[in-house]
């Protein structure tokens, strides 16, 4: 649940659970919840009895406690895996949003690196009418498509540590969720590309551009990093290219 606002946290819960059951946890009215959350219940005829609310609950907490299970087990996976290079003719990008909770703005980052795991580009963006994380997770990916489009590039690697944005550009289902015209236009933008795949990456191998994105709202930067990347970032690159050289 997010603190500030009383309301739930929608991208941590469509990364625990599937979309059926996502909508469901949504339809929960929560304690001294916001008037017009009340008001979307009831005009959308949502119906509920508090034995089914309290088996809801019950069946959440053991999809929860065998996520933290499988956590566990992918936890000790991930601790092996390293940031991997594209192929020669590809470009690999990596995404990231720094959500500003109050002011509904968000800074958004786009990174890319070559075959040899040097940056090419790296922007970051402030983007306004944004409703939460997840909104603004979709909005650094679409922008990331906008923005190599217009340098020419072909073939993209395209990684986020969004699981939410993630799904909803590889799945073939008819998308309801909040972002579904963003998710739209990422789709008609990937028409004018000969090839682009979609990744889901854990925090630490999408570190270069979280930190990107924590520079980028600290220095206030909007645009391209013309005088070069901030000491950080560029400490974060050459550590993922050195671990892909160790990997064996």
């Amino acid at each position: 649940m997010n603190e500030v606002d009383s309301t739930w946290n929608r991208e941590l819960i469509h990364n625990l659970v599937d979309d059926d059951t996502a909508n469901r946890i949504f339809a929960i009215p929560i304690s001294e919840g916001r008037p017009e959350d009340i008001n979307k219940l009831i005009h959308e005829g949502t119906k509920f009895s508090m034995p089914h609310l309290l088996g809801f609950i019950r069946g959440y907490e053991q999809d929860l406690w065998l996520v933290r299970e499988n956590l566990c087990v992918s936890t000790t996976l991930m601790r092996n895996e390293v940031w991997r290079p594209p192929d020669y003719g590809f470009i690999k990008i990596n995404f990231d949003a720094s959500f500003i909770p109050g002011n509904n703005f968000a800074i958004i980052v786009i990174l890319a690196r070559n075959h040899k795991g040097e940056v090419i580009e790296a922007v970051t963006y402030l983007v306004e009418d944004v409703d939460d994380t997840f909104v603004a997770e979709a909005r650094a990916c679409e922008r990331a498509l906008i923005l190599v489009k217009l340098k020419g590039f072909r073939r993209l690697i395209v990684e986020g540590d969004s699981l939410a944005v993630i799904k909803k550009l590889t799945k073939n289902e008819e998308d309801r969720s909040i972002i579904r015209p963003i998710v739209h236009n990422i789709h008609r933008l990937r028409q004018g590309f000969d090839e682009v795949s979609y990744q889901f990456v854990n925090r630490p191998l999408n570190a270069v551009a979280h930190t990107l994105a924590v520079e980028g709202r600290h220095r206030k930067v909007c645009g391209a990093w013309v005088d070069g990347l901030p000491v950080t970032v560029r400490s974060v690159v050459e550590e993922d290219w050195l671990r892909w050289c160790q990997r064996i």
